[in-house]
């Protein structure tokens, strides 16, 4: 008998709009990874260690501190250095994009997300 082992993922979303919380988990059990939430930065970072996530989902803007700040924090915290960060946002500006990269976002992934996009994203960062 053969046994296949299964690695499931873990996908933290830091967003303050609720119904983009809930879209994206439905959406990402779906596809069958595991969800976790926060609705503010500090409560992302905090989600972050006790989670410890294969991928972040993160808003640009919360209402407590910039999504650009968290990533440099995320990145700044050795455990999480290299864990994926798809940024999300209704920015659409390339100066956006630009920061974004340079702030440790692997994926800028423009609002209203398109969740077939999102999930190729994932899959993408997470290497299969």
């Amino acid at each position: 008998m053969v046994y296949t082992l299964i690695m499931v993922r873990k996908v933290l979303i830091v967003d303050d709009d609720f119904n983009i919380v809930k879209k994206s988990r439905e959406e990402l059990l779906k596809a069958g990874y595991i969800v976790a939430a926060a609705y503010s930065a500090r409560e992302g970072i905090e989600k972050l260690k006790e989670e410890k996530p294969d991928c972040v989902l993160l808003d640009l803007v919360l209402p407590d501190e910039s999504g650009f700040r968290v990533a440099q924090e995320i990145r700044a915290l050795p455990e999480f250095k290299d864990t994926p960060i798809i940024a999300t946002s209704l920015k659409h500006e390339e100066i956006d994009k630009h920061i974004a990269a340079k702030s440790g976002i692997t994926v800028y992934v423009e609002k209203p997300i398109d969740y077939q996009r999102l999930l190729f994203d994932i899959k993408d960062v997470l290497g299969g």
